[in-house]
């Protein structure tokens, strides 16, 4: 049995050869028309990502670069600061010494002129004191003599006796 075209043809099953060739058709279609672009905005989506991740990556790296000098900046800012609170440290004791040797400068002033005062009123006590005595010695003098002494005399006799007496006879 010859089988010819003519029966082949005939025996062949159009819908399954129609849907090969749609689909083959399909298929070109769709990669010319779809999966070419699709593809290509694909490829530019990964490289976009990739560029992304890379400028993440440098961001990130900046901002590791960044918080390392922010760190060393504020140790800085702590060292100094710490130098600033000794140094003002220092300062506040040098100038509370200042104001205790002051203080005890003007209090040995204050009892050296006390002192000094003291003096002079004893001395203003003493010159006071060998006055009366001297007085008291000339009335004595004049109830022995038995006569008035004249204020020349008086004055001559106290001189004389101050100066036989001399400043320290009295202390």
């Amino acid at each position: 049995m010859a089988l010819g075209w003519e029966t082949i043809i005939r025996s062949l099953n159009w819908t399954l050869i129609f849907n090969v060739v749609s689909f083959l058709l399909l298929v070109f279609v769709l990669r010319r028309i779809l999966f070419r672009p699709a593809l290509r905005w694909l490829e530019a989506r990964r490289a976009a990502e990739e560029a992304r991740l890379s400028r993440a990556k440098a961001l990130e790296a900046q901002a590791e670069e960044l918080r390392r000098r922010a760190e060393a900046e504020l140790a800085q800012a702590n060292r100094l600061a710490r130098e600033l609170v000794a140094r003002a440290e220092a300062e506040a004791r040098a100038i509370v010494r200042r104001a205790r040797e002051e203080a005890r400068e003007e209090a040995r002033r204050i009892l050296q002129e006390a002192e000094r005062a003291a003096a002079r009123a004893q001395e203003e006590a003493l010159a006071e004191l060998r006055r009366a005595y001297a007085e008291l010695v000339v009335l004595a003098a004049a109830q022995v003599l038995g006569r008035e002494v004249r204020p020349e005399d008086h004055d001559r006799l106290l001189q004389e006796f101050l100066a036989r007496l001399g400043p320290g006879a009295l202390s």
